[in-house]
C-alpha cells in the first residue's frame, strides 16, 4: 500500500530532527508532526469517528489544518475543509451533504462556528485549533485541540492499522466552488493524491531541501495539493495563513522560500506592489502557477522582472488531483526553441492518458478544437452522493473537463476556454480566452474578462470587461481596435466596459465572470 501517513513515519524515523512545517514564527518538526497526527488520530477515535467518516475543517491556512490533511486518514475517517468564503447557508448546505459529527475551528471563524453547530444536526462536537485555549464567542467546554492532543499522549505508529484507510481509499473530500451550481464534494484517495504529488513534482525539480510556502487557500487543491507534494519529496513546509502581498514577499525574504504557487492574480498583484524591488527574492528557483491560463503579457513581464527565477505551470482541476499537463521551466527560458509556447499549458503528464474529443467523444486532428478527457491514476473517486454526476463526468471510462483545447504538432495543450463558456455570435465559436489574451496585450489593460451576452442578430455578442494598470487610459473604441488587429475580427469584443479598480475574483482567485456578467447584462438592461 502506498499511503501519506507511512512517508510521513519514514521521514520521522529518517531525519526526525528536519523541520517539516513553519507556521506563525513556530516550527515543528517530522518527528513532531507525525505525533501530533497520531495523537489528533486518537482524538478523533474517542470523539466516534469511525472509518468512512468525516470531519470538518472551517479555518485559515496553519499547520493546524495540514497536520488534518492526515489525522483523519490515520484513523480511517476523511477530511473536508470547508471554503471559509461561503456563505453560512452555502456552509449549511456542504455539511448537511457530506454529514460530518466532528467541526474543527479556529479564532477567524467562532461566531459562524458556533451557528453551524446550532444549525447542523449531523454536527456533535467542535474543537478549537488555535494558539489560545479557548475563544469568548465558543459553546462551552468546546476543548483546545493541542490539549486533546497532548492529553492522549504517544502513540505507536502502528496503533490503528486496523482502521487505517488504504491507498484507493477516500482521505479527503475537496467541494467544488459551485459557480455554476450547488457545490460537489470530490473524493480523493492516496493513490489519486500520490500519482500527482510523484508524476509531476519531479517536473516542478522539486528536491527534499525546498522551503515550499503555502498561501493561497487550503481548502482549495490548487495550494492543497503542494501539501501532499511536500510530504512525498520531505520538504518544509513554510504557511501563511492567507495571502497578504507584503507579507508573502516578507516571508520569502525570512524563510528563504526556494519555491511557491501563484495564480496569474496573485502574481500581478505581487509585481505590482510598490515595494516589490525592495525584498530579497535570490532564494528563490521556482514559481509555479495554474488555476486559470497565464496571459501571455503577463508572463513575459515576469521573466524579465524576475530573472534567474523559472517558471513552471500546471494546469489540471480538483477531479484529476489537480495536475494534467505541465509547461516545464526549461519551457520558459528565453531563446529556447518552445519560448513561443508560452500560451499553452504544456504537455500531459505521461501517467494521464490525454484525449481531445468532439461531442460525440471522437478524438479530433491535431490543431483542432474540442474538449479535453483524462484517465489515469489522478482521477477522482467520484463525487460524493452523486452517482448520477460521476457517471456523466465520467463516461466512457474518461474524465470530461468541459476545458475546450487543443494539441499541437509538438504535443502541447492550449486552452481556448471552458466548452460550458463558449460564445457562438453569427454561428462562429468564440472562446473567450483568446479574446481575453488579445486584450491583456494593451499596455493599458491589467486584467480582462470576456463573457457573450444576448444580441438580437448574432445571437450573442463577445463583450469583454478590462481593468487598468495604474495610471494607463484607453477607450472602448481602441480597445476594439486594438483586438481587431490581433485577432479574427468575429473573436475581437463588440463592446468594452472599463472596470473601476481590480476585476473582481472568485473565493479561489480566479476572475468572477458570474459576478462580472451580472454587472454588465444590469447596466445594459438600463441603458
Amino acid at each position: 500500500m502506498n499511503r501519506f501517513p507511512d512517508l510521513i513515519r519514514k521521514y520521522a524515523f529518517k531525519h526526525p530532527e528536519k523541520k517539516a512545517t513553519h507556521f506563525e514564527g513556530r516550527d515543528f518538526t517530522y518527528a513532531q508532526f507525525r505525533d501530533r497526527i497520531q495523537g489528533m488520530g486518537q482524538v478523533l477515535v474517542n470523539h466516534g469517528v469511525n472509518p468512512g467518516d468525516r470531519v470538518a475543517y472551517l479555518g485559515q491556512n496553519s499547520h493546524w489544518l495540514v497536520e488534518m490533511y492526515y489525522a483523519p486518514c490515520v484513523v480511517g475517517g476523511i477530511l473536508v475543509p470547508l471554503n471559509y468564503r461561503l456563505s453560512e447557508d452555502e456552509m449549511v448546505e456542504v455539511i448537511a451533504d457530506c454529514t460530518p459529527e466532528v467541526l474543527i475551528v479556529d479564532r477567524h471563524f467562532v461566531p459562524r462556528a458556533a451557528a453551524l453547530m446550532q444549525r447542523c444536526p449531523s454536527l456533535k462536537h467542535l474543537i478549537f485549533a488555535d494558539w489560545d485555549a479557548d475563544a469568548a464567542d465558543l459553546p462551552a467546554g468546546t476543548p483546545s485541540y493541542d490539549a486533546l492532543v497532548e492529553a492522549v499522549g504517544p502513540i505507536a505508529d502502528d496503533a490503528f492499522e486496523d482502521r487505517a484507510s488504504d491507498s484507493n481509499d477516500t482521505m479527503i473530500i475537496f467541494y467544488t466552488s459551485g459557480t455554476t451550481g450547488v457545490p460537489k464534494g470530490v473524493m480523493l484517495s492516496h493513490a489519486n493524491l500520490l500519482a500527482n504529488a510523484t508524476g509531476s513534482g519531479h517536473l516542478y525539480g522539486y528536491v527534499d531541501t525546498d522551503v515550499l510556502l503555502l498561501s493561497g487557500p487550503l481548502f482549495h487543491l490548487g495550494t492543497g495539493s503542494r501539501v501532499y507534494t511536500a510530504i512525498a519529496y520531505g520538504t518544509t513546509m513554510v504557511i501563511q495563513p492567507r495571502f497578504e502581498v507584503l507579507e508573502t514577499m516578507q516571508i520569502i525574504q525570512d524563510q528563504r522560500v526556494t519555491t511557491m504557487t501563484l495564480v496569474p492574480t496573485m502574481l500581478r498583484m505581487i509585481m505590482d506592489h510598490p515595494q516589490f524591488g525592495d525584498f530579497d527574492f535570490s532564494s528563490i528557483r521556482c514559481l509555479t502557477y495554474g488555476a486559470s491560463p497565464m496571459p501571455v503579457a503577463l508572463m513575459e513581464r515576469a521573466i524579465a522582472a524576475i530573472p534567474g527565477v523559472v517558471f513552471c505551470q500546471g494546469y489540471g482541476m480538483t477531479e484529476t488531483s489537480p495536475v494534467l499537463t505541465v509547461l516545464t521551466p526549461a519551457d520558459h527560458v528565453p531563446g529556447n526553441p518552445m519560448i513561443g509556447k508560452l500560451g499553452s499549458v504544456g504537455k500531459p503528464v505521461i501517467y494521464g492518458d490525454l484525449r481531445i474529443v468532439d461531442e460525440n467523444d471522437n478524438p479530433v486532428p491535431t490543431g483542432q478544437s474540442g474538449e479535453v478527457i483524462i484517465r489515469g491514476p489522478q482521477v477522482m473517486n467520484g463525487y460524493w452522493n452523486r452517482p448520477e454526476d460521476t457517471a456523466h463526468a465520467m463516461r466512457g471510462g474518461f474524465y470530461h473537463t468541459g476545458d475546450a483545447g487543443f494539441l499541437d504538432e509538438d504535443g502541447y495543450l492550449t486552452l481556448v476556454g471552458r466548452t460550458k463558456e463558449m460564445i457562438i455570435s453569427g454561428g462562429e465559436n468564440v472562446y473567450p480566452i483568446e479574446t481575453e489574451n488579445a486584450l491583456t496585450k494593451h499596455p493599458a489593460v491589467a486584467q480582462a474578462a470576456v463573457i457573450g451576452v444576448p444580441h438580437e442578430k448574432w445571437g450573442e455578442m463577445v463583450y469583454g470587461v478590462v481593468a487598468l494598470q495604474d495610471g494607463k487610459t484607453t477607450t472602448e473604441a481602441e480597445l476594439i481596435a486594438f483586438c481587431r488587429e490581433k485577432i479574427a475580427d468575429f473573436k475581437a469584443p463588440r463592446g468594452v466596459t472599463i472596470w473601476d479598480g481590480p476585476l473582481p475574483l472568485s473565493p479561489t482567485n480566479k476572475i468572477d465572470k458570474k459576478a462580472i456578467r451580472e454587472v454588465v447584462l444590469s447596466d445594459r438592461k438600463e441603458r
